[in-house]
């Protein structure tokens, strides 16, 4: 671990210091070869920028002082008829010392004269100094008779350069050593936090859904604020994956046990009638035993259907009308389990409601046939409440489930929440499954609750254009 992160350190900085040491290298180049020669095109340039303006507008002695101090050059004037070289140039120099430019090297040769005189082009010349380290760059030039002279000192600027080399060679130097330590604290304090988000996902895929609480305010951050909300969400996942293992065992062993009472009977009460010990009853126990194993089958495929979330059928229909359908379907079974019914406001006129009515028949169903299951005193309560937006149904019974039971357990899948006090009725855990599905899917709602000792189911039907 520590090495890879010392790698990415490592050629991070090396690459951020070579740009920087790069860059070094291209001033150093230029401020030796590149500066000093624009330096001196400029001041040709200067000199010659003056000369074009005197020729092009001869000045007077006021103006050419002016345009003198502007442009920070030295200009002389000379006349050339009546005096010799030698006065020439001694005049030359006398007023260049005037000026405080004092030069050990200063002459203007005849011929240069005689060129200045022959045509009307201005001629350069840079006077070195020597030892001095300077020069003195002029142009020349003859208007109406008279030398113009347009002089600036120049320094040896490829010395300057070199001092200036020098010196930023030393403390560019250090500032490089500074930088090149900052750019490595830096990149460690971008690469650590990935070095613990590396950790985390691998602690991830041994399935240890762990989190990090370091988390920068950058990229890196919401980078590890995703990989925490990944992992809470496998771990969630994986809860819930384990829960419906769980589920799914209980489920194969009550399924297991629900087949195998009602295809042992069939197999015994067949053997019975193929022996000739049949005395009247046989025939009808398989055929219960028979439609026992359809209503299992019938409940299992209910909750595939569901599942698969296929298309519903609404018309208008009267709830009331779909339970009375069903409480005549399951009364001999109550009867013969001494049940009683309390029905409580139950022939009231209630409002039509878009719905399938034959998946509304098996919420009815599921419903009253688990509380016909799992009821402790033999009574089961029902009442109806119409509402300005909904018609509610209630339906309650007593229960042997524990105060601090979870009720939203009941909904799940192949969940069994208590042993069933009537065996003639299937008890795979899909009833109340199914019930909720199927109210999810209309736009419904259903709620239970556990009140001393009492389970109770809330469904709210809620009218057209009143969903919840």
């Amino acid at each position: 671990m520590k090495k890879k992160t010392r790698k990415i350190s490592t050629t991070l900085t090396l690459t951020f210091s070579l740009i920087i040491i790069g860059s070094f290298i291209v001033m150093f180049v230029l401020n030796s070869l590149i500066v000093p020669h624009y330096y001196f095109s400029k001041m040709e340039h200067k000199i010659a920028s003056v000369m074009t303006d005197i020729q092009q507008n001869v000045k007077s002695e006021q103006q050419l002082a002016e345009l003198e101090e502007n442009n920070q050059v030295t200009i002389i004037t000379q006349p050339l008829e009546g005096t010799s070289l030698d006065d020439f140039n001694e005049a030359l120099n006398l007023a260049l010392n005037r000026k405080k430019v004092a030069l050990n090297r200063f002459w203007i040769t005849q011929e240069t004269l005689d060129q200045l005189q022959k045509t009307s082009h201005s001629v350069q010349r840079n006077f070195d100094q020597g030892k001095q380290k300077s020069s003195f760059l002029v142009e020349m030039r003859v208007i109406n008779d008279t030398f113009y002279l347009v002089g600036v000192s120049t320094v040896n600027f490829s010395e300057t350069a070199s001092l200036i080399n020098s010196f930023n060679f030393v403390s560019l130097s250090i500032t490089l050593l500074l930088i090149i330590v900052l750019i490595y604290l830096s990149i460690r304090k971008i690469t650590d936090p990935l070095v613990n988000l590396k950790k985390v996902a691998e602690e991830i895929t041994t399935l240890t859904f762990v989190t990090t609480d370091d988390i920068p305010a950058n990229e890196i951050g919401e980078l590890a604020l995703s990989i925490n909300k990944m992992s809470y969400a496998l771990a969630t996942y994986q809860k819930n994956l384990l829960a419906k293992n769980e589920q799914l065992k209980q489920f194969t062993a009550d399924l297991t046990h629900e087949l195998k009472t009602p295809i042992a009977l069939i197999k015994a009460y067949g053997s019975g009638i193929e022996d000739d010990l049949d005395d009247g009853t046989y025939l009808t126990v398989i055929l219960q035993q028979t439609q026992r194993l359809n209503d299992i089958v019938d409940q299992m495929l209910d909750y595939a259907k569901l599942e698969q979330q296929q298309p519903i059928h609404k018309v208008p229909l009267q709830l009331s009308d779909i339970w009375h359908q069903t409480v005549t379907e399951l009364r001999p079974t109550m009867e013969n389990e001494d049940l009683l019914l309390l029905e409580a406001d139950t022939d009231l006129p209630l409002s039509l409601i878009d719905a399938d009515p034959i998946l509304l028949k098996r919420v009815f169903d599921n419903v009253l046939t688990n509380s016909i299951k799992y009821t402790t005193d033999k009574e089961i309560q029902v009442s109806w409440r119409e509402t300005e937006n909904s018609i509610e149904f209630t339906i309650s019974n007593q229960t042997s489930l524990p105060s601090d039971f979870d009720v939203s357990k009941l909904w799940e899948a192949f969940y069994v929440h208590e042993k069933s006090r009537n065996k003639n009725l299937s008890g795979t855990g899909l009833g109340l499954s199914i019930v909720q599905s199927i109210m999810n899917e209309h736009g419904f709602t259903v709620e239970a609750r556990l009140v001393h000792k009492t389970l109770i189911f809330v469904l709210h039907f809620y009218k057209v254009g009143e969903q919840a």
